[in-house]
């Protein structure tokens, strides 16, 4: 059963991957809202005010998934993989460098590490296939973008 899960994520094409990806984070998302508000702990803190509305866009949607994805996708899985550390230990200090910068509470760490592995995920998957930076980036501005869209007018 699981080598025909492996087989299927590995047989999809970029853009079904990027998809996949996406609607694992919404669910991510939802699982932790729920934990967390059963805890009475909002997951996270929500936009600043001191920011317009295309300030927002411009940080939340674009700048944001870049810089992540140069940072805690890119350099943190290069780097270990110079240091012949094992690609699955390269992945979970992705994810948890980008958990800790997402330290709002320990719910928030929790949803962005289990993110950060579905974005490790993607960097080393489109290494394979000489795109390694394009499949995180466009899947964390994709998830970026909806959310953003969802906080302003929900």
């Amino acid at each position: 059963m699981i080598a025909k899960i492996k087989n299927t994520i590995l047989g999809l094409r970029q853009w079904e991957l990027i998809l996949l990806i996406v609607l694992l984070n919404f669910l991510n998302s939802y699982i932790f809202s729920i934990i967390s508000d059963f805890f009475g702990i909002a997951l996270n803190k929500g936009f600043n005010d001191q920011y317009t509305i295309k300030e927002k866009i411009v940080l939340f949607v674009i700048v944001a998934p870049l810089m992540e994805t140069l940072l805690f996708q890119y350099a943190v899985i290069e780097i270990f993989k110079s240091l012949k550390v094992k690609l699955k230990y390269c992945c979970f200090i992705s994810a948890l460098s980008f958990a800790l910068m997402h330290l709002y509470n320990i719910f928030y760490f929790l949803y962005a590490f289990a993110g950060g592995l579905l974005f490790a995920f993607l960097y080393i998957r489109g290494k394979n296939q000489k795109n390694a930076i394009v499949l995180p980036l466009i899947a964390h501005t994709i998830y970026n973008g909806i959310v953003f869209i969802l906080k302003i007018y929900f």
